[in-house]
């Protein structure tokens, strides 16, 4: 089925205690572990959904998330280069990454994802890759590969870059980088403007970030390989594609493209949201995210 709702009600949330985001220590009963390089966070039990975070992040953001979806055995894993897990391999491609995460996923019996931004990227190629081994698929802020970029993203990596290059790897480097790509333009982190806490820590998260793939030029082979509409239409799971109505129009794009050509996609609005939905609204989306995850 293809349709499009529109997001409602989450208004009333909006005073909610801001330190509800905070991903803090790890939940009762969380567990570390590796798997080919990559780290995993594991909480939870019940159907196992594999949980892929954006850009410089890492899984420990999803903490406040995963407290509100019970009934579910929630693995977070770490992308290359990112958080606890091996950085990433120069000439690396997106279908190479997407094969990766997928071994973790079947070692994991994860027929379920979860993708945030470049999550997003990842999860859809492993879902039109291996379409008989993802069932449900949910994506935030989509970002099928080689769809067009916000101008201002493009412009903040070429500063970034420039940043490394004159400043190096030290601690003092490490916050000027993090200060840059958080600021906007481009509006990736402007939703988080409203939430001090969870910006804090998406900020103490991104500068521990390497940024040696900006050094190595690694992400160079992943941004390369695009998405045709025919690739996307092999997917088969069942797709919920969601954006923050303050998102960049680029993303909502992205959603109306999956809504077009995945066979089973739907789409949701997320009101008062920016590009990171499942971060600032996380009482708002678990909902619907325990809806299609949980369904047969």
């Amino acid at each position: 089925m293809t349709g499009t709702e529109a997001g409602v009600g989450a208004g009333t949330e909006a005073g909610r205690r801001d330190d509800r985001h905070l991903s803090g220590e790890p939940l009762p009963g969380e567990r570390e572990d590796f798997h080919d390089g990559l780290r995993t966070l594991t909480y939870g039990s019940g159907p196992t959904v594999l949980w892929l975070h954006g850009y410089t992040m890492d899984a420990t953001l999803w903490r406040p998330l995963w407290r509100l979806l019970p009934g579910l055995r929630h693995v977070g894993v770490d992308l290359p280069g990112h958080g606890g897990s091996e950085a990433m391999r120069p000439g690396l491609t997106l279908p190479e990454l997407g094969a990766q995460v997928m071994g973790l996923a079947r070692a994991q019996g994860a027929r379920r994802w979860v993708g945030l931004s470049f999550g997003s990227t990842v999860a859809l190629e492993a879902a039109l890759a291996y379409p008989d081994e993802v069932d449900r698929l949910v994506v935030g802020a989509p970002s099928p590969g080689g769809a067009p970029a916000d101008p201002a993203v493009r412009k903040r990596f070429i500063e970034m870059l420039m940043l490394r290059r004159m400043r190096g790897t030290g601690a003092e480097a490490a916050e000027q980088l993090a200060d840059l790509w958080m600021a906007a333009p481009p509006d990736i982190f402007r939703g988080t403007e409203a939430h001090p806490a969870l910006r804090a820590e998406l900020r103490s998260v991104v500068t521990r970030h390497s940024w040696a793939e900006l050094a190595s030029g690694a992400m160079a082979g992943i941004a390369a390989h695009v998405h045709s509409a025919e690739d996307l239409a092999r997917i088969t799971a069942h797709t919920f594609a969601l954006t923050g109505s303050d998102d960049m129009p680029v993303f909502h794009d992205n959603a109306a493209l999956l809504s077009r050509v995945v066979p089973e996609c739907r789409t949701f609005v997320v009101p008062g949201a920016g590009h990171l939905p499942f971060l600032e609204q996380p009482w708002a989306v678990a909902p619907l995210l325990s809806e299609h995850l949980l369904a047969c």
